[in-house]
């Protein structure tokens, strides 16, 4: 698994959709199960990976949340994808993971930001062509942004994470979280707000 794209696999044609796939899984066929863990492995980890920072924990927490949604496949009704509801999964492994650590660590920006102007702007900090003194300033931008983020609350930092550096819709938001999309609307605010904060003078 890579912290970069967080495409989901595209099967070859003739593949079992996710719905046969979860059906044949709660029969007891762990190679179903499998092919959906191929199938979402990346999308699963790169979520986690920006929320805590680290590639053997990512993996872990990654680990734990397929070997979750396995014992919990009986109590999945089908009225959300497979990949909202694993990715659900999780990113409450990995909030939980955060309230539990001691340390905040940075969080990866390889990906960019995705921002749009009635969000707020996006997170990047580079130009498109810098002079390689600018380059400097802006290593140390990206830096500065990525202790941040890690410094914030993982309530905070998630919603970051899902709509700023993953840019994920706010309905989609609202139901991996389940909340409403105004919950969300007004979490993310008060998220960029401190975010913001904490960059006051530094960046």
């Amino acid at each position: 698994m890579s912290k970069g794209d967080s495409q989901v696999i595209t099967p070859p044609a003739g593949t079992p959709t996710d719905a046969e796939l979860v059906r044949r899984a709660q029969r007891g066929d762990g190679d179903a199960y499998g092919v959906l863990v191929v199938k979402y492995q990346d999308l699963v980890y790169n979520a986690v990976y920006r929320m805590v920072g680290r590639e053997d924990e990512a993996a872990d927490i990654s680990q734990e949340a397929f070997v979750k949604g396995w014992k919990a496949l009986a109590s999945f009704e089908g009225r959300s994808q497979f990949g909202t509801w694993i990715y659900r999964i999780a990113i409450n492994c990995g909030i939980s993971e955060r309230r539990g650590s001691k340390r905040r660590r940075a969080v990866s920006l390889d990906s960019g930001g995705s921002g749009s102007e009635e969000d707020g702007g996006s997170l990047d900090v580079a130009d498109d062509c810098p002079e390689p003194g600018e380059r400097v300033v802006e290593t140390e931008n990206v830096r500065l942004v990525q202790d941040a983020i890690g410094e914030l609350e993982p309530e905070f930092r998630t919603m970051i994470v899902l709509r700023d550096l993953e840019g994920r819709p706010y309905e989609e938001i609202a139901e991996v979280l389940g909340v409403p999309t105004g919950t969300v609307r007004s979490r993310l605010h008060r998220a960029r707000q401190a975010l913001k904060d904490k960059l006051k003078g530094k960046v």
